[in-house]
């Protein structure tokens, strides 16, 4: 049962749904592992047993799921009802008269209809004194280790469906995980539902519940240690703490006392603490990952690291069907590991890990099974060459079938509309964040096969999404990134490439940012004759302007000139992170520059009433 005096909230709400004539006759009670759901259960059992109104209880357990099926489980609720119902008791002995196989028979529908659906229909109205609610536990453990792939049970859930069409008055108590194929039965089945929060999103109540638990549970340890420990120890500063740590998980606290009491409590205490909070989970953690992945095959595993790496590692989340083409998943081996994993993570439009200790978990090698283990270099990797993959395939020139050059970005008609269209979430991810992901990549020769076809042949186009999408100022420090990770493999001609990539962004950024079309019009034609960029190319594009004469053979020193003061500059500085450059002018202003692209990044500052002969940026960046 819960502690006295505690999950008063939930316990309130269950009543008054017992109480009312009008509610859907199933509650269902969800929430993650170890929230507390079957200590809530049992209280409800034990408060229905006061009163007189408990119909009959069944706590499944994974481990007992060849004894512990559905059609137990229905034979026990018929049994005891007709045991405290005389008029259920006439109908269920007249069906076992009228067909005495009923209660062995394989066809759970059969058993269901006749001893427990039939009976309750025609005993509705000579029923005397207050109507059974019945209990079931874990509805997500009937089936055992095969869970949702269980014959078994499949066959509950159709008849809580049956259940549901029951008159009102007969109450079924349900409480599970948030599964989802539990999760699809209650989405087209009439019931009341109650989710016990965790993580960010635990209830005050429920943290106040735990902080009671704690003080008991430490009360009784200090209580054998009176000589050495005082009354209150561990002190309210650590309760709290821990409370904070639990993330509303009953099963986390009661873990961590039982471990403070089984030796030096000082001593396990505070190697609770030093753990972070986490540790004591990974065996449930495992549980989870054995139960719904028993015996994986290398291609699962494969995709359950690519999935779960990318979950943890990408720098933005990402849509689930996004994630299905960045890794180029089949649609359904994303759903069969989403389903798996429902009990520690959120898979609605995007993926998102409920507690961060699982990821702890995940990464740990003294904690994970080895199958399971993300290694975040190995998944760095697999993230990298996915984002090459992505672009590889993606890019093309004038992705946004750009009509004209005359217009700037800002004045293309509907380009917003035009880039969603054209450019996919995985695409923009990959062109902003594969540089993030190659910097943590160990040197590979799959790694600059594909670099090399970026370099030589998707370099122009990744320009274009960098220009239409706004994050052209990312451009130039992804370059210097490739830079320095080509410099480890000592490999001249690409580390010349990239390092002549990064100048043409230096000195165009401005233009192209501007202007997608100028990529090929304006940069692409004036770049140096030397340039390692012009001569890869320039001959895909011939209509376009040639230099005859004159013109740069080498990069100018000279990367940009940043053009907008109306009078003389008598100050410049850059901010301490290099990303802006602010100046001060004659002209009674200040301007903010990116220092990547040379735009303006805000209208000038404007105040002073004479020049402006000094600025600087706070040490915090905030202020000039």
């Amino acid at each position: 049962e819960c502690m006295e005096g505690t999950r008063q909230n939930i316990l309130a709400q269950i009543l008054r749904w017992m109480d009312d004539v009008n509610a859907p006759n199933i509650f269902w009670l969800k929430g993650y592992p170890g929230v507390g759901k079957s200590a809530i259960a049992t209280s409800f059992v034990e408060r229905l047993r006061s009163l007189g109104r408990l119909g009959s209880c069944f706590f499944f357990q994974r481990e007992k799921a060849n004894s512990m099926t559905p059609n137990a489980l229905w034979r026990v609720v018929a049994y005891d009802l007709a045991r405290q119902y005389p008029a259920i008791k006439e109908k269920i002995v007249a069906a076992l008269k009228k067909d005495e196989t009923v209660p062995t028979t394989s066809n759970i529908e059969k058993l269901f209809l006749q001893l427990i659906h039939d009976p309750l229909v025609r005993s509705e109205e000579t029923l005397t004194g207050s109507p059974p609610v019945v209990i079931m536990d874990a509805l997500d453990e009937c089936g055992g280790l095969d869970g949702q792939r269980s014959d078994h049970r499949r066959s509950l859930l159709r008849t809580l469906r049956d259940w549901s069409r029951l008159p009102r008055k007969f109450k079924l108590f349900v409480t599970s995980r948030d599964e989802s194929d539990i999760r699809r039965l209650f989405s087209t089945t009439d019931h009341h539902v109650v989710e016990v929060l965790t993580g960010e999103s635990v209830e005050a109540q429920s943290s106040e519940d735990i902080e009671k638990f704690l003080r008991s549970r430490f009360q009784e340890i200090s209580a054998a240690y009176s000589r050495s420990l005082r009354p209150d120890w561990p002190g309210s500063p650590i309760i709290q703490e821990l409370t904070a740590k639990s993330q509303g998980l009953f099963i986390w606290v009661k873990v961590i006392t039982n471990f403070a009491g089984s030796g030096d409590p000082e001593e396990q205490l505070s190697r609770i603490l030093c753990g972070g909070g986490a540790g004591d989970m990974a065996a449930l953690y495992s549980f989870i990952l054995n139960s719904f992945f028993p015996n994986p095959s290398e291609k699962l595993i494969e995709s359950f690291r690519a999935i779960l790496g990318t979950v943890i590692l990408a720098k933005v989340p990402l849509m689930v069907s996004s994630l299905i083409n960045l890794l180029s998943l089949k649609p359904t081996t994303m759903e069969h590991i989403c389903n798996g994993l429902h009990a520690v993570m959120d898979s609605q439009d995007t993926l998102r890990i409920q507690h961060q200790s699982f990821v702890d978990f995940l990464v740990d090698p003294s904690k994970c099974p080895s199958a399971f283990l993300i290694d975040p270099k190995r998944e760095n990797q697999s993230l990298t060459i996915a984002c090459l993959r992505t672009m590889r395939s993606g890019l093309r020139f004038n992705i946004c079938d750009l009509e004209t050059s005359y217009l700037r970005n800002s004045d293309v008609p509907n380009l917003a509309a035009r880039v969603k269209e054209r450019i996919p979430p995985e695409l923009a991810y990959s062109c902003f964040f594969w540089a993030s992901h190659l910097k943590d990549t160990p040197l590979g020769s799959e790694e600059v096969s594909y670099l090399e076809d970026f370099m030589n042949k998707q370099f122009l186009y990744w320009l274009e999404v960098l220009s239409l999408m706004k994050r052209f100022n990312v451009a130039s420090s992804m370059l210097w990134t490739l830079i320095d990770w080509l410099q480890v493999s000592g490999d001249g001609p690409n580390d010349t490439m990239a390092r002549d990539m990064q100048k043409f962004v230096a000195t165009f950024g401005s233009i192209i940012s501007q202007s997608v079309p100028h990529v090929y019009l304006s940069a692409l034609p004036f770049a140096p004759q030397k340039s390692a960029v012009l001569r890869q190319y320039k001959p895909g594009y011939p209509q376009t302007l040639k230099i005859e004469m004159g013109g740069q053979s080498e990069w100018p020193t000279t990367q940009n000139v940043l053009v907008g003061h109306e009078g003389s500059v008598y100050s410049v500085c850059f901010s301490l992170d290099g990303k802006r450059i602010a100046s001060g002018s004659a002209d009674t202003t200040i301007r903010v520059w990116d220092a990547e692209t040379g735009e303006v990044v805000a209208r000038p500052l404007e105040g002073h009433s004479d020049w402006v002969r000094s600025v600087a940026f706070s040490p915090d960046g905030r202020r000039i």
